[in-house]
């Protein structure tokens, strides 16, 4: 991931010694070329971390002097030839950089390219003439995309770092934002923990001139209905699809790696990359990473030992260490960003600790399985409307929901019939993660929840585009999930410090919008999840992975992590609870549920309270005191 940035100063006058501070402020990345441009109402600045061969030794910011045009690109192209095709004569070469074929394809549709482009980016796009900033990121939005409004215009950055450190933006903080973190309840698409910097969301454009500066969705769809396809169709557009993404993703200017958890995600990642490398269709099998927890529950050793075994591959064996939490101190302050989560450190960090040291700029991972391909039951009442009765009875009874055949048709019946007839089972179904009465949790401090208006703020939710199934807008909600930014763009970051980029086949965009018209029975069928994917993977995976319906518990690492930090520094004087957020009380209650299970082993399920809650709080403690200086 490389980090772009800019400052739009309508008036004149940028000053190019900004810019340079913006790059400088990038968190540290791994043999970063800071370059930019400046023609005095734009300047632009991108430093690069090169992962594709067409990416070496490009020049960016990438400027066309017939059309005026500037690009700041960072991102993979993955549909390069079928774009270049489009763009027809005049295309550039097909040795050309990613940005230089977005920007030809920009040129040529303006707009429209959003639709046609597939591959994982965010970009702005200077226009001299016009003087027009027009901003996008791709529909899943692994490629951050921050903004601020200035007096005399716009700033625009990857790297939180880069506009509070580099351009001078305002390290006040965002109460609201901050809220929905403590909460864990986290749906605001464009506020940030930081006041004045607002982000723009997956799948959005943003266009600035000197009258206005706004934002719209463009990806709305519509999307195609697959879900009357056969079994054995559904499983052989999957399987076209997955291996196209594999194939996309594995592009890089080196060799790549890969992590394997044990999990089903990760494990078809590789397995299913070792089939393409005897087939001929992959040049080179991706060395894998596996982080493991000697003695621990969540420990995976024997799902990986499947998966080596059945590809005849040695994984890289990693181990997670202990939370290093003035490692954690660091990070923040000179990035802005919260602290990494433990099981992320432990896991994704401690992968990318060793691709450093082995010069390896990319890795693969399974992120994405568990948003696509789990499955869900808002597709019953489109059966219904359809008329399509023996499907939703045949799809329903399946579902093993009830202990007798009546039970179970009742339950069907209601699935279908209840998210059309009562906006309250229809917004349960479509909002799944405020599935709960709009009120403050009872950790939250009332008389703050009701100053920063928390419960309007959920109320006020952006809500995903109506679409004629209702299967559809459920789905589309991975696309716009709030909390993912939350949850990885300091993981993101830290990778790209490490001159790693993380590369996600299940969020390949031709197959996430086949996977939003794919029959829910597919997906989910007699009670087992990730249906297709099990199918589709026959003979591919280990059969006791495939088969597998249980997931590590990576609760642990975290719960370690809290409790050596909370010997340091107890519960009375984290600032959330010093500032009046957060009742002291009930978070202690919280912790201490999770202790006894963690005295016991963490063995069997952890308590109901959610244990998040304590994480956040303390994070955010150091990161006010780090990043915010407020502590």
């Amino acid at each position: 991931m490389s980090a772009i940035g800019g400052i739009i100063d309508w008036r004149g006058g940028v000053d190019s010694a900004t810019l340079g501070a913006m790059a400088a402020a990038a968190p540290g990345f791994f043999g970063a070329n800071g370059s930019s441009r400046n023609d005095g109402h734009a300047g632009l600045v991108r430093v690069a971390l090169a992962t594709t061969p067409q990416a070496v030794g490009e020049v960016q910011p990438w400027h066309d002097a017939e059309s005026a045009r500037t690009i700041c690109f960072d991102g993979r192209v993955d549909n390069r030839d079928e774009l270049r095709a489009l763009i027809g004569s005049g295309a550039p070469p097909a040795d050309a950089p990613d940005c230089a074929i977005v920007l030809a394809a920009w040129q040529r549709f303006g707009e429209g390219l959003l639709d046609r482009l597939v591959g994982d980016f965010a970009f702005a796009v200077w226009d001299a003439r016009t003087r027009q900033l027009s901003c996008a990121r791709s529909p899943i939005g692994w490629r951050p995309f921050l903004w601020a409004a200035t007096a005399g215009g716009i700033a625009f950055a990857t790297e939180p770092a880069m506009l509070i450190r580099g351009a001078g933006i305002s390290r006040a903080i965002d109460e609201g934002t901050i809220g929905e973190h403590l909460s864990a309840r986290f749906v605001t698409e464009t506020d940030t923990l930081w006041k004045h910097v607002k982000r723009l969301p997956p799948g959005h454009l943003l266009v600035a001139d000197a009258g206005d500066i706004r934002t719209r969705r463009w990806l709305e769809g519509p999307f195609e209905d697959f879900s009357r396809l056969s079994d054995s169709e559904h499983i052989e557009r999957f399987c076209e699809l997955f291996d196209q993404a594999l194939i996309a993703t594995a592009r890089s200017a080196g060799p790549v790696a890969a992590h394997l958890s044990g999990g089903l995600d990760s494990s078809s990642v590789v397995c299913r990359s070792h089939d393409l490398v005897d087939a001929g269709r992959l040049a080179a099998m991706p060395r894998t990473v596996s982080a493991r927890f000697p003695g621990e529950p969540c420990d995976e050793g024997r799902w990986i030992e499947a998966v080596e075994a059945q590809c005849g591959i040695r994984s890289q064996t990693v181990t997670g260490a202990r939370y290093d939490w003035s490692r954690a101190a660091n990070w923040s302050a000179d990035t802005l960003h919260l602290p990494l989560r433990p099981n992320t450190a432990a896991t994704i960090m401690a992968s990318c600790d060793w691709l450093h040291a082995n010069h390896l700029s990319v890795l693969l991972t399974g992120e994405g399985g568990d948003d696509w391909l789990t499955g869900g039951f808002a597709y019953f009442p489109d059966l219904l409307r359809a008329g399509r009765l023996p499907s939703l009875v045949r799809d329903g009874l399946s579902a093993g929901f009830g202990t007798g055949f009546a039970q179970r048709l009742r339950w069907t019946l209601s699935s279908a019939i209840g998210p059309i007839v009562s906006s309250r089972r229809r917004a349960r179904v479509l909002r799944p993660h405020l599935d709960f009465t709009l009120a403050a949790p009872d950790w939250i401090a009332p008389d703050w929840a009701q100053r920063i208006g928390l419960v309007d703020r959920w109320r006020e939710a952006p809500r995903p585009p109506a679409f004629a199934r209702m299967a559809h807008e459920q789905r589309y909600a991975v696309y716009s999930l709030a909390r993912r930014h939350m949850n990885t763009d300091n993981v993101l970051g830290y990778a790209a410090s490490k001159g790693v980029e993380l590369r996600h086949p299940f969020h390949d965009f031709r197959l996430t919008r086949f996977a939003m018209g794919a029959s829910g029975g597919m997906l989910r069928r007699h009670g087992v999840r990730k249906f297709l994917l099990r199918e589709a993977m026959r003979g591919s995976l280990p059969e006791m992975v495939r088969q597998r319906t249980d997931k590590a518990d990576m609760s642990a690492p975290v719960y370690d992590a809290v409790a050596d930090r909370l010997r340091e520094r107890p519960i009375a004087d984290l600032a959330p609870v010093r500032n009046g957020w957060i009742d002291a009380g009930r978070l202690a209650a919280i912790e201490a549920e999770h202790a006894a299970w963690r005295a016991k082993g963490a063995t069997g399920l952890p308590p109901l309270s959610p244990y998040s809650v304590v994480w956040n709080t303390v994070a955010l403690d150091l990161w006010l005191d780090h990043a915010a200086g407020l502590t």
